[in-house]
């Protein structure tokens, strides 16, 4: 299989099923239900779907999905005398009353629950609307011990900009990105919304093909997250709040190695060696990869001409 053909098959084979879908779909049309009927929720705002889901940036196995759940002001709940975590025990206690047996865990900003059918966990977030300004909300923010502004449907209106300047190629490629992102030590890994903020900036008109567009993304990364990313809504703390110095320098030390890679794979593939691009590839994506390749004996530079030539060939595109 040739290198072009092999990319785009890893990229297919992350996104959702047809039944994944459905039974992701069926699953948050209940809950959404039934914190409807146990909390006092805005009238002209039903709990909605946020995160890499409603972005179309989700990748298999979907592990989480976030719902944005935003609350009437009471005066026993609201974000000028009631405390973060009084927002997030109430959704728990609706959670919990939904689903007997299941235990529902308040996070920084959310409150999660699980589902062992589906292996899918949603994150509720619960929210307020800003009294002066309908384009922004307020939710809870543990660490912070206060309240901050946000408003995800900026969010997903700028990932649809960013993917129409990059030709369509920005969320597949940034599936690509996240995939090997969970593939990395679990302490070592960076935030999801993180990567797709940054890729925004990174990947601004559509590659010439796939593997290029990976490169290019790794390389702007690499140089992108030793910055602060600002929330690109205008509103919130930094994407990459709490990110230690060790963090990044970790960080950039791995994308300048998958960057490193990819250009050697890019280089075996346009000199004719196949297999071993396919086994640079492998290496730093694993599966799903449709193709493990064979070890080289060549560098980053100065392929071997006695390795054996394959089906790519000189000059040809790929990716």
């Amino acid at each position: 299989m040739q290198v072009r053909q092999a990319v785009h098959d890893f990229i297919s084979a992350l996104e959702l099923t047809p039944a994944e879908r459905t039974a992701a779909s069926d699953q948050h049309k209940f809950l959404r239900d039934g914190l409807a009927s146990r909390l006092e929720i805005e009238p002209d705002l039903y709990p909605f779907l946020t995160g890499s889901y409603a972005r179309s940036t989700a990748i298999r196995p979907l592990k989480d999905i976030d719902l944005f759940c935003v609350l009437q002001r009471t005066p026993g709940l609201n974000p000028v005398s009631s405390k973060p975590m009084d927002a997030l025990a109430m959704v728990r206690r609706a959670l919990e009353d939904q689903y007997p047996g299941k235990t529902a865990d308040p996070q920084n900003r959310s409150v999660n629950i699980s589902f062992s059918e589906t292996g899918i966990a949603y994150d509720v977030v619960p929210a307020f609307l800003d009294q002066g300004n309908s384009e922004v909300f307020w939710i809870p923010d543990l660490q912070a011990k206060t309240w901050i502004r946000s408003n995800p449907r900026i969010h997903e209106r700028l990932s649809v900009d960013a993917n129409e300047a990059a030709g369509q190629e920005l969320k597949p490629l940034t599936k690509a990105v996240k995939h090997w992102n969970r593939r990395q030590p679990a302490g070592e890994r960076l935030r999801s919304f993180h990567i797709e903020v940054m890729i925004w900036a990174v990947l601004v008109a559509k590659p010439g093909n796939r593997l290029d567009g990976l490169i290019e993304i790794f390389e702007g990364l690499a140089s992108r997250v030793l910055r602060d990313t600002p929330d690109p809504a205008g509103l919130g703390p930094s994407i990459n709040q709490g990110m230690t110095d060790a963090a990044r320098t970790t960080a950039v030390t791995r994308l300048q190695r998958a960057a490193s890679t990819l250009r050697e794979a890019r280089e075996l593939a346009q000199a004719g060696h196949t297999e071993q691009a396919h086994y640079l590839l492998y290496g730093v994506f694993g599966d799903p990869y449709p193709e493990k390749g064979k070890q080289g004996r060549s560098g980053v530079t100065g392929v071997s001409a006695s390795l054996p030539s394959a089906p790519d060939g000189h000059g040809s595109r790929f990716g």
